[in-house]
């Protein structure tokens, strides 16, 4: 048997459609999946399988591709030094970082001179580390830089991953 049916005008079959207007009509599929000459339908007890791929050279942003930057830290000033030099028409967003101190102090990120983190209190050679979170764990606003605010000068390194939004 194949796998199309043939529709008689009065045979009372009819297939379900979506009325588009001036359009005309478009019909309406309900997924299914599995072997050919089989079908099980999607539902939430049996949803459909899908399998997705990471692309990690570029995102989306609200449907503008933006691809992933990267910045080195190496500081060891009391007080605000930059780690990313504004942009004059996007955001800064980080999306993942990892700062290590060689011995206590804090530290906390900056929208210019505006705390976007508090401050993080680093024991001698710990650290914090801020995995990729493909939202962002903060930004800037657009023309300003961002910033690394130490609390004594104490030498912190890292890098961080951001874009430009």
């Amino acid at each position: 048997m194949g796998d199309g049916i043939q529709i008689t005008a009065g045979s009372g079959t009819t297939v379900n459609t979506d009325d588009l207007g001036a359009a005309g009509h478009v019909q309406r599929v309900k997924p299914v999946w599995g072997a050919d000459g089989t079908g099980t339908d999607t539902q939430v007890a049996q949803p459909l399988p899908v399998q997705a791929t990471i692309e990690s050279s570029q995102m989306s942003n609200v449907g503008t591709i933006v691809t992933p930057k990267f910045a080195s830290i190496s500081d060891s000033a009391s007080g605000q030094t930059a780690i990313v030099a504004a942009d004059a028409t996007r955001k800064i967003r980080v999306t993942a970082y990892v700062l290590v101190a060689d011995a206590a102090v804090t530290a906390k990120f900056q929208n210019g001179s505006t705390d976007v983190t508090g401050p993080m209190s680093l024991a001698a050679n710990g650290g914090v580390v801020a995995p990729f979170n493909p939202a962002g764990w903060f930004e800037t606003a657009s023309n300003t830089a961002l910033n690394l605010n130490l609390g004594a000068a104490v030498g912190v390194r890292g890098h961080l991953t951001y874009l430009l939004i």
